[in-house]
């Protein structure tokens, strides 16, 4: 980013945060801060505030790129290491980022080049260039509605576990959207405030379905499979149910099913579904064994995982965004909804903080071109190489932000 893009992005950040602070973190005294910002990428830890209004007041003058508080409480959030401060405990928090999931969008819009030779494409980066070998390969990750709603399925199973398997209140959960290309859910409540790694490691490894063997849950040839049994003996049934009703040839072979064990399972497919339906005894007919049923069934624990990033609930001291704060790489803001509202927020329009005025750009030459976005009602782009264009502020600094423009 170049100076005088980044100083104009401090500078209206800073007005934002002049006018409208962000929401007020729960027990502020015992979090600890956290902001960077823009050009020179400075990161400033281990500070705290006593009140709401000293915190809107810093973040008024510094206009960060971004601002962030501790999942955890201390007794002395501003001492400079973790050892010094004095562990409380920690708010439980997940990470759903639509990076992290298999969405066929990203072949559409997520776009490399290499800086050496010039040679681009879609989807992921490659380590290297496949034409001249160069390591200077920058990659452009972008942000869609189809990112969007499998973020948001995601977050629907998490909430459905945690409130029915792991006996969270949904009063004590609060979600929101992150800023840029997923969502955020943090549990408020004493009764996981001390838990350690460890017990954070176990929730995520249940979500994640890590280690599950369907057979030590009684999940075998003649066992009863209930749909309606809560956790995951009642969701891999369900799952199973659902994959047979869909499943064609094809996608038996990719899970690595044999081709006689194939044909006896299509030809016993509604024996299989009636009783899963009514709760019978598990029949598999001769040639369908324990192993082709273990593989269905680990590939219905794979598909029911809640996709959750490890690293973020397992770190008890982990720095999360600011609710209301900007995030530095859109110029969105991260903004909770109410979980009633979850499967209709629409982030583009929920989350735009700069309705008003416009900003001259000019287009990166770095990309063949800057994938088309949605902001509220309008669709901006795609746009040309070095395109020079006027765009209403939220279009601009969403584009300044992602680093694919320039201010003119």
């Amino acid at each position: 980013m170049d100076e005088r893009t980044a100083k104009f992005l401090k500078s209206l950040f800073a007005r934002f945060y002049s006018s409208k602070g962000p929401e007020e973190p729960d027990d502020i005294g015992h979090r600890e801060f956290a902001f960077m910002t823009f050009g020179e990428k400075m990161v400033i830890r281990h500070r705290s505030f006593s009140s709401y209004d000293e915190l809107v007041k810093f973040m008024a003058q510094l206009g960060p790129s971004d601002a962030f508080y501790s999942s955890a409480y201390f007794e002395r959030p501003d001492a400079p290491d973790m050892r010094s401060k004095g562990w409380l405990g920690a708010d439980l928090i997940f990470d759903i980022d639509a990076d992290h999931l298999p969405t066929s969008c990203k072949n559409e819009h997520d776009l490399w080049a290499c800086g050496n030779c010039g040679r681009s494409g879609t989807g992921e980066a490659p380590e290297k260039c496949p034409r001249c070998g160069s390591g200077d390969v920058r990659a452009l990750k972008w942000i869609c509605d189809k990112c969007i709603a499998a973020a948001r399925d995601e977050l629907v199973k998490l909430v459905e576990v945690l409130r029915d398997e792991l006996g969270v209140r949904e009063d004590e959960m609060r979600p929101s959207f992150s800023g840029h290309r997923g969502f955020h859910l943090q549990v408020v409540s004493k009764a996981f405030l001390r838990l350690g790694q460890d017990e954070r490691r176990e929730i995520v490894d249940y979500l994640l379905a890590i280690g599950i063997e369907p057979e030590l849950l009684g999940l075998g040839p003649g066992a009863r499979l209930d749909m309606g049994e809560p956790g995951w003996r009642g969701r891999l049934a369900r799952g199973l149910y659902s994959l047979l009703l869909r499943a064609d040839e094809a996608e038996l072979r990719a899970l690595g099913l044999r081709k006689k064990a194939i044909s006896t399972l299509m030809a016993s497919r509604d024996l299989i579904l009636d009783c899963l339906e009514h709760g019978k005894p598990l029949f598999l007919p001769k040639g369908l064994g324990r192993a082709s049923l273990k593989k269905l069934l680990l590939a219905c624990a794979q598909e029911a995982a809640v996709r959750v990033d490890p690293v973020v609930t397992c770190d008890t001291h982990r720095l999360i965004r600011m609710a209301g704060s900007l995030h530095g790489k859109t110029g969105l803001l991260k903004v909770g909804f109410p979980l009633d509202e979850l499967e209709e927020f629409d982030p583009f329009r929920a989350a735009l903080a700069f309705e008003r005025g416009s900003a001259k750009v000019r287009l990166s030459s770095d990309f063949p071109r800057v994938p088309a976005l949605r902001l509220g009602d309008e669709l901006y782009g795609p746009f040309e190489p070095g395109e020079v264009v006027e765009l209403p502020l939220q279009a601009a600094v969403f584009l300044m932000c992602k680093g694919v423009a320039s201010l003119c």
